[in-house]
């Protein structure tokens, strides 16, 4: 008779893991008058290269495409930086609680469901967790009752 025949195993029953429903809210933005600013000189570069090639084919002279791509070069230029700024006011000002116009972009509200045991993102209809394997209890859908 060995040690191991005198103990008493008992299975401690394990809790099970549960999936929970966390609701966020994404900020990352941009300010509006700055976009349209942005927008307005992607837009006049495009009209610029366009102005170019046209007139440059109606006189004759191609050296008003080199014109028109500088123009189209500035327009994307300002865009970007524009663009970027913009984003740079919203997030300052959603970080300091300061009231902004416009959306933030990138922002918006949803449900998303995690593991209870190591938190990791998971579909709300799985049976067991794909990071930990931990499995999940059944639930009834919302608005449902059985």
């Amino acid at each position: 008779m060995g040690p191991e025949d005198n103990t008493i195993s008992k299975e401690i029953p394990v809790p099970k893991a549960r999936i929970v429903r966390q609701d966020y809210k994404d900020i990352q933005g941009k300010e509006a008058g700055l976009s349209v600013l942005s927008r307005l000189c992607l837009v006049a570069g495009i009209v610029g290269v366009l102005g170019c090639i046209i007139a440059g084919l109606a006189i004759g002279r191609l050296s008003l495409l080199a014109v028109g791509i500088v123009l189209l070069v500035t327009g994307l230029i300002l865009f970007v930086i524009f663009g970027a700024l913009s984003e740079i006011i919203r997030l300052l000002k959603a970080a300091n609680g300061l009231p902004y116009t416009g959306t933030i972009s990138g922002s918006g509200t949803g449900t998303i469901y995690v593991c209870s045991d190591c938190g990791s993102l998971n579909y709300p209809d799985i049976a067991k967790c794909r990071k930990c394997g931990a499995e999940f209890e059944r639930q009834e859908p919302e608005g449902q009752t059985s």
